[in-house]
């Protein structure tokens, strides 16, 4: 017989608490609430020890009441997430932190790579449409098409979160990555801005939406003990894909011309994500819910708070990529070749971002490395590009935004993951895809309407205020959270 003691109390008005779990001589496990039996039991508590080192710290920091949804009884957070989780019932027999689990985040890897990542890379087409192929057309209305892959991934990583929870995510993942190579292909016949809205932006963006939840969601449930940097490596695959599309993406146009620059970045992505879908599986599946949003979360603040940090976090994030190509080239005076280049180390230091902070998250906790990088971020945009307009500075905006805008969408999933629990966290991502959604409004297209009748398509001063202005937003909200969740300051979180 033995007792694995945990931390943390429930609200001060239960006479209840969370003590231990107790495993007696037939080897029954059960949670003890008070010394009395929870009716949570049998080998399912022992999901509780997984939650690994993002348990330890909701454990520290959780006490905040939330109802049970059964019982009646108050929860702090983290009986809530444990709760959440022990309803949720294994999908494979593979162990957590196993080769087999890294060959998982390898495919959500190259999932991101292909799906985000060609989506990072639209500052290209943009580039192309705006000052050779479309030179009439609106700065606004060309972003548009860009815009559109984003927003549709989106609201498709709403109702792929639901369908992951129901369906294989390795069907989902391949169904998704056809229709990707369908609409760049289709995409590439297209003559008009109209019809690339259609093809480049609302198909890609509803075919790339299910390797992209996938991807996003999946890695946090498959380890319990460098769960930060297992996500940061998966998620470093769309800075990854961003990098190395720019860059290529640049050359199929220079040599082949922009139809077949599409033809075969589709084939490739089609290719490419229907061979890593066989491992693109969940380990943990909830019971299953009808809903295709859990909007029970909206009923706590914290998830609020969450939520608008997100929001301002990805509106900030697309308009660098796709403003300083042709920034380069308007206000710099330098070749289109050297925006685009400006756009691949952007994306290198999003990549290195990503790995340091799933590195360090594990050590000094996911929010506080959240609102360190949105800290640089806001710096980067604030002092460095707002008030100066040279070389050196622009380079030193690629280097410093990169690297904290990377590390800011990579900890987002483990955020979620650790203050609200893995079990749910395809809902959950869902969920915040709407507060992606709603970042891209908020992102490019003002931009580029403050570009197009401020600045003339030639002034960047107002778009640039606009982008430096978000991040500080994102900075507010995420630190009400952690204000809420711990006021002191050197707690993990």
């Amino acid at each position: 017989m033995s007792e694995h003691h945990m931390h943390g109390q429930l609200n001060n008005s239960s006479d209840q608490h969370l003590r231990s779990t107790h495993r007696d001589d037939t080897g029954s496990t059960t949670l003890l609430f008070g010394g009395q039996p929870s009716p949570l039991q049998g080998d399912a508590t022992e999901k509780v020890a997984q939650l690994g080192q993002a348990g330890e710290a909701c454990l520290e920091i959780g006490d905040n009441a939330e109802p049970d949804v059964v019982t009646g009884t108050k929860w702090n957070a983290v009986q809530f997430v444990a709760a959440a989780d022990l309803r949720a019932e294994n999908a494979t027999d593979k162990e957590p932190d196993s080769l087999y689990a890294w060959m998982v985040i390898f495919a959500c890897l190259i999932s991101l790579m292909l799906s985000i990542g060609i989506n990072d890379a639209y500052g290209v087409y943009q580039q192309h449409y705006q000052l050779t192929e479309f030179p009439n057309a609106t700065t606004a209305i060309i972003s548009w098409i860009g815009t559109t892959q984003f927003l549709v991934m989106c609201v498709g990583g709403t109702f792929s979160g639901f369908l992951c929870e129901h369906f294989d995510t390795r069907v989902m993942s391949a169904v998704g990555a056809i229709v990707m190579g369908v609409a760049l292909i289709a995409g590439s016949f297209c003559k008009s801005v109209q019809m690339l809205m259609l093809t480049q932006g609302l198909l890609y963006g509803i075919g790339a939406s299910f390797p992209f939840v996938a991807g996003t969601s999946i890695p946090t449930q498959w380890f319990t003990k460098r769960r930060g940097l297992a996500t940061g490596i998966a998620l470093s695959g769309s800075g990854l894909g961003g990098m190395w599309m720019t860059s290529a993406t640049q050359s199929l146009i220079d040599s082949v011309g922009r139809p077949w620059a599409m033809r075969v970045t589709g084939i490739v992505a089609c290719v490419a994500v229907l061979a890593i879908s066989p491992w693109m599986r969940v380990r943990l599946v909830p019971s299953k819910s009808e809903k295709i949003i859990d909007w029970s979360l909206l009923r706590d603040v914290r998830f609020n708070l969450f939520l608008g940090a997100v929001v301002f976090a990805v509106a900030a994030y697309f308009g660098p990529f796709y403003q300083i190509p042709s920034y380069s080239v308007v206000v710099l005076h330098k070749s289109a070749n050297w925006g685009t280049n400006m756009d691949t180390l952007m994306n290198g230091l999003s990549v290195l971002g990503r790995l340091a902070v799933g590195f360090l998250a594990d050590f000094t906790g996911p929010l506080n490395l959240f609102i360190i990088n949105t800290v640089l971020a806001a710096a980067s945009l604030l002092v460095l590009w707002v008030p100066f307009d040279s070389v050196g500075t622009l380079i030193a905006v690629d280097l410093l935004f990169g690297f904290a805008i990377g590390g800011i969408v990579s900890v987002i999933p483990v955020v979620a993951a650790q203050v609200f629990g893995l079990a749910r966290l395809p809902s959950i991502i869902g969920l915040l895809f709407i507060g992606y959604f709603i970042g891209g409004l908020l992102g490019v297209p003002p931009m580029s309407a403050l570009l197009d009748d401020v600045g003339h398509r030639t002034d960047y001063t107002s778009s640039i205020w606009y982008m430096a202005i978000l991040p500080v937003c994102s900075l507010l909200f995420s630190v009400a959270m952690r204000f809420l969740l711990t006021r002191n300051l050197c707690t993990r979180v």
